[in-house]
C-alpha cells in the first residue's frame, strides 16, 4: 500500500518568534518567499486596520513584530506599513514592512497554497474575500479561524473554498477523555466542551464547514472519522520531525509547521511524498 501525499504549510511563512533565528520575520513576504520555496503552501494571519484595509499580522497589536506599540485596529493601513517588521528578529532584516493580503496574494507562485487565518472576528470576512476573488487566486485559498461565527461567514462569502474551524485538544488525563475547545460570539468567547466525536462532526457539519484544522495532540479517531466523512483534517504546529511521522501515520495529509525544512525532509526520508 503506497503512503499517502503529505502536504507542509509554513507556519505564518518561516515560523514564528525565534524558533529559526535565521528564516526571515514572520508574515512578512520573504518569509513567504522561503515558505512557498521549501513545501508551497504557507499560513498567515488577517487583521483589519482603522480604514478597512486587511493587514497581515498575527497579534492585534504590534508590539512584539515592529519597532511600535500600537493597537492594529486604530491605525491606518499607510501607518501599519511604515513600521519595520524585520528589525526585532535580526539586523539583516531591517525595514522588512507588514504586507498587506493582496501583497502576499500577487507574491504567490501558481501551483502554490495559501491558509489565510481570520483573527479579527466576521468583519475581516467581507474584505478579505473580495480581495481573494479579485486576486485571481481563490482556487488556491483556504480559510481557516478560531471563531465559529467568522469562520461560518466565510463559507458563506466563499462557498467554493475549504474553510476549516480550528480547534484545541486538551487531555483530561484524570478522566481519560478530551477537552475541545474554540471560539464563538461576541468577543471570541472560549466555548469549553467535553469532547464527543459526534457532536463535534455534527457542529462542522451544521455551519456547511469543510474540515478541521487542530492541535496536533488529537484524538486519533477523530481523524479516521474526518476522512470517512470526507473532511478535511489538519494539525499545528508540529516542529518536531518525529510528531510530524506520527501524524503522517496517523493519516493527516496536511502538517503546519515552523520548520518546514526538517519536517519535509524526514517525511521525504521516511518514504513520503510531500506536496
Amino acid at each position: 500500500m503506497s503512503k499517502p501525499i503529505i502536504q507542509v504549510v509554513a507556519h505564518r511563512g518561516m515560523g514564528q518568534g525565534f524558533v529559526q533565528p535565521d528564516a526571515p520575520s514572520e508574515n512578512t513576504l520573504p518569509a513567504f518567499a522561503e515558505g512557498w520555496r521549501i513545501c508551497r503552501a504557507c499560513e498567515l494571519d488577517v487583521h483589519l486596520t482603522k480604514d478597512g484595509q486587511v493587514i497581515v499580522i498575527h497579534d492585534d497589536s504590534t508590539d512584539r513584530t515592529t519597532n511600535a506599540s500600537w493597537t492594529v485596529r486604530d491605525r491606518f493601513a499607510a501607518e501599519l506599513r511604515s513600521l519595520d517588521a524585520g528589525r526585532w528578529k535580526a539586523q539583516k532584516f531591517a525595514g522588512t514592512r507588514l504586507p498587506l493580503i493582496e501583497d502576499v496574494l500577487d507574491a504567490m507562485p501558481d501551483g502554490c497554497e495559501l491558509f489565510i487565518e481570520l483573527k479579527d472576528g466576521p468583519q475581516v470576512v467581507p474584505p478579505t474575500a473580495e480581495i481573494v476573488r479579485q486576486s485571481g487566486k481563490a482556487a488556491q485559498v483556504v480559510f481557516i479561524s478560531f471563531d465559529i461565527d467568522t469562520i461560518m461567514l466565510a463559507r458563506h462569502e466563499m462557498p467554493e473554498n475549504d474553510c476549516l474551524l480550528i480547534v484545541v485538544f486538551e487531555a483530561d488525563y484524570n478522566h481519560g477523555s478530551w477537552k475541545v475547545l474554540y471560539d464563538e460570539g461576541p468577543g471570541f468567547r472560549t466555548v469549553t466542551k467535553a469532547y464527543v466525536e459526534n457532536d463535534l462532526i455534527a457542529l462542522v457539519k451544521q455551519y456547511g464547514l469543510t474540515g478541521i484544522d487542530t492541535s496536533f495532540a488529537v484524538p486519533p479517531s477523530l481523524i479516521t472519522r474526518l476522512h470517512a466523512e470526507n473532511l478535511r483534517a489538519v494539525v499545528w504546529t508540529v516542529d518536531d520531525p518525529s510528531i510530524a511521522l506520527d501524524m503522517a501515520r496517523l493519516g493527516i495529509t496536511t502538517i503546519t509547521t515552523d520548520r518546514p525544512e526538517p519536517i519535509r525532509d524526514a517525511l521525504l526520508a521516511a518514504g513520503y511524498t510531500v506536496k
